[in-house]
């Protein structure tokens, strides 16, 4: 929390954004979702609105800097161009935490937005990406967001289709073109935590990306321990 304000003090001195905190790093431990919703125009970032409502929204930007009260893991899905913004925001809510007991569906714990994706025509186009906050990871991981989005397609290709031929041609790939977590896991970072030997070795070229991967974030770790000593 101390570093999350002192990297916030850092950004307000330089005038370019207006920084609200949240989580450890805000006096009343206000989770994310609620600063972005209440303080900032960022649920409006991937809607058909672009205007702001928000008497206080700074002209100049908004940043959110914090620290959660648990561990969060992120797990983005990116749609192909088949699936409309309509279409994606229906995923989005097919996968939200909060409307399992109000709407009957949900991973427990996962917060959820539709954002666009913007790229060149020669790389695809631009399409609607589904980021994921895994606030309860144990509850609501990746394997239980994978079998909500599975649901979700079936709905989807019962709406597209009629006949059992049609069904078949919108498969997973007619939908989802990425699934993936972003950054780190808990579970990767204690396994971290507890390799410092393996990593001190050498690591050679024919070892695998995540190993690397581990290393890096190993280091990382190292870094920020080293910083907090001096």
């Amino acid at each position: 929390a101390n570093a999350a304000r002192e990297i916030g003090d850092q950004i307000s001195k330089t005038n370019l954004a207006t920084v609200h905190y949240y989580g450890a790093a805000c006096p009343n431990n206000t989770p994310l979702a609620i600063v972005r919703r209440e303080r900032t125009s960022f649920f409006q970032s991937g809607s058909a609105d672009t205007s702001s409502s928000l008497p206080n929204a700074a002209a100049k930007g908004d940043t959110t800097i914090g620290t959660p009260l648990n561990f969060v893991e992120n797990f983005n899905i990116r749609l192909t161009p088949n699936v409309s913004f309509d279409q994606a925001k229906t995923l989005t809510q097919f996968l939200r935490g909060r409307n399992i007991e109000t709407k009957g569906f949900g991973v427990p714990g996962v917060e959820a937005l539709t954002l666009p994706y913007a790229r060149s025509p020669s790389d695809g186009g631009d399409v609607y990406e589904v980021a994921c906050n895994l606030t309860l990871p144990k509850k609501g991981g990746v394997g239980e967001i994978q079998a909500q989005l599975d649901k979700w397609i079936d709905g989807q290709r019962q709406k597209l289709s009629g006949t059992h031929e049609e069904q078949s041609k919108f498969n997973y790939e007619y939908f989802v073109e990425d699934a993936y977590p972003v950054g780190t896991t808990e579970e990767q970072c204690k396994r971290v935590l507890s390799e410092e030997e393996r990593f001190n070795k050498d690591i050679t070229s024919g070892e695998m990306f995540w190993l690397e991967y581990d290393k890096e974030v190993f280091d990382k770790f190292q870094e920020y321990l080293q910083s907090t000593n001096n």
